[in-house]
């Protein structure tokens, strides 16, 4: 089994395929980081509006065709998602360590218990009483149903997904009375948010609408909200968690024009302020910063795993290019949060009330 790694290994980096901790990947990832800290101070320099940028937040459809995004990210083979996600909730989105960067750096958490450290985030600030009815519009595997059917046993969720992948795991752990996601207090309906009508969805039957990580997918945020306020009963409350910037980057509102677009083809990453300006129906509660760093520290645990994971992979699931994708995929995300101490780039979270 060695001899297979070491003879694997040297095969990889005769193509350029170097793991975590290596030298090479070092470098590669220094220059990547010192790259995007460039792009992110030249912006703070000169900060432009979307407006300025031809961004029209308002207008067109909620979204581009989610088929393409699903063939070429979400609907990747199921073995590569278990090979990095963590155990307990396979959660693919940041998980939260810590407020600051030194905190965030030095904190014993494994990813199990940073990926709860989210969640419970997320339900403090989405003020979460455990009496809802919820519906999550970007489930994934169903991480965040699990940890509220685990948490608040009087609680219903909805969860919705357009992915295959995620579709039938879900559906296999609602055959599996051992996990939470086998219950009668969980729903699952399969489709784009966007693409799905709001009688589908349920009509003014929901206290609380979040989303965990589906606004980088959006074009339209007007219309977006809009579909939060049919969905709500009145006084009812909308959540959102999305990988945000302090001031707009004009490459990462048009896919096409960044390394990360071939990864997440049709998706924009948004301003932080341009969510809290969605105020026609909602008053927004209150906004929050997460630094970046918290992502960092996910998304190399992440790699780790993925990379330990690749003499399982390999031959069965991926060939020498595949397993060059996707690694090269960690190293340029990573390399986007990391800068300025995780204080330009990260997520944002966004509580907002529905107007009486």
């Amino acid at each position: 089994m060695i001899k297979r790694i070491q003879e694997l290994n040297e095969q990889l980096a005769d193509h350029g395929v170097f793991g975590p901790g290596s030298a090479e990947l070092g470098r590669h990832e220094k220059a990547l980081t010192r790259y995007f800290e460039k792009e992110y101070q030249r912006c703070l320099k000169n900060p432009q509006s979307l407006e300025a940028l031809g961004i029209m937040a308002n207008q067109g459809p909620i979204a581009e065709e989610p088929e393409v995004l699903m063939a070429r990210h979400y609907d990747e083979k199921w073995e590569f998602f278990a090979s990095f996600l963590d155990s307990r909730y396979r959660a693919y989105s940041m998980a939260y360590y810590s407020e600051t960067a030194e905190a965030i750096r030095n904190s014993s958490a494994t990813l199990e218990e940073a990926q709860k450290a989210k969640f419970s985030l997320i339900a403090e600030r989405a003020q979460i009483k455990g009496h809802e009815r919820i519906i999550n519009l970007g489930c994934g595997f169903g991480s965040f149903e699990t940890f509220l059917l685990q948490e608040f046993p009087n609680i219903t969720v909805v969860g919705v997904t357009p992915s295959k992948v995620q579709v039938n795991y879900i559906r296999k752990q609602m055959q599996d009375p051992t996990d939470p996601l086998c219950s009668d207090r969980f729903t699952l309906i399969e489709g784009a948010f966007g693409k799905l009508p709001v009688h589908t969805l349920g009509k003014g039957k929901y206290d609380l609408v979040i989303s965990v990580a589906i606004f980088e997918h959006l074009l339209n945020l007007r219309a977006s909200f809009e579909c939060f306020k049919a969905l709500l009963v009145p006084g009812g409350r909308t959540f959102h968690h999305l990988i945000t910037s302090q001031v707009a980057v004009p490459q990462l509102l048009d896919s096409t024009m960044t390394r990360i677009g071939q990864y997440y083809p049709g998706c924009r990453v948004w301003p932080h302020e341009a969510l809290s300006r969605q105020t026609e129906h909602f008053e927004l509660v209150n906004s929050w910063f997460v630094n970046g760093l918290n992502y960092w520290r996910t998304l190399d645990e992440w790699h780790q795993r993925y990379w330990n994971s690749i003499p399982d992979l390999y031959g069965a699931v991926f060939d020498i290019a595949a397993i060059k994708y996707w690694n090269e995929y960690f190293s340029l995300c990573k390399a986007m949060f990391a800068p300025m101490d995780g204080q330009f780039y990260g997520n944002s979270h966004y509580l907002f009330k529905l107007k009486n």
